[in-house]
């Protein structure tokens, strides 16, 4: 086995534990979680205005919809992610945009919302270390999209996930891209640059 392919088996590994984990909470705990991670989003210093893109959960992700309206409420730009030609494209969320249905059992703002540039990025994972290092679903969407957006700027990226997905150590790999923080229902995370 390559040290590529070891790394691999390794992350899927960490991601079916983290999952296996994350699937034992109850709708009760994780409607709670995401209330908790709603006001320690509420709590972080992002300038008024700024655009920050999110994600509408599937299965038993943590829920970022109560930080969205928090968001809302403060003026910021909301965005969604939509996958168009097999990359992640970012659309504006607000009270006009008519949601479509996508891939992996969630939704996206349709075709006609216009496309912003998030300067904050609320990413989904499976499993997270303090390092900032996390592992996704596999498909590499985001790790492609933050380095698309940090070619142009450096968009604030700050993984939300229930503490309960924290793994030691996540094996990194060159198109890893890391995040500046983590998020979860008790703790904020700042993560070493």
């Amino acid at each position: 086995m390559t040290a590529l392919s070891e790394i691999r088996s390794k992350k899927a590994e960490l991601r079916r534990a983290a999952l296996a984990r994350r699937g034992t909470l109850s709708a009760e705990e994780r409607i709670e979680a995401s209330l908790d991670l709603a006001g320690r989003i509420g709590g972080l210093d992002i300038p008024p205005g700024t655009a920050v893109s999110a994600f509408w959960p599937i299965r038993d992700e943590i829920d970022p919809r109560p930080a969205m309206q928090i968001l809302a409420d403060r003026g910021h730009a909301l965005c969604l992610p939509a996958i168009v030609d097999g990359e992640l494209v970012f659309r504006r969320l607000d009270s006009e945009t008519q949601l479509v249905q996508a891939g992996f059992g969630t939704v996206e703002p349709g075709p006609s919302a216009p496309v912003l540039s998030p300067e904050v990025m609320l990413v989904p994972l499976a499993a997270f270390d303090r390092r900032g290092h996390r592992i996704g679903y596999g498909k590499g969407y985001y790790d492609r999209a933050i380095a698309k957006l940090r070619r142009s700027g450096d968009p604030i990226c700050i993984g939300i996930a229930f503490s309960i997905q924290e793994v030691e150590e996540v094996p990194f790999e060159d198109h890893d891209e890391p995040l500046r923080s983590i998020v979860t229902e008790g703790a904020v995370i700042h993560c070493p640059e």
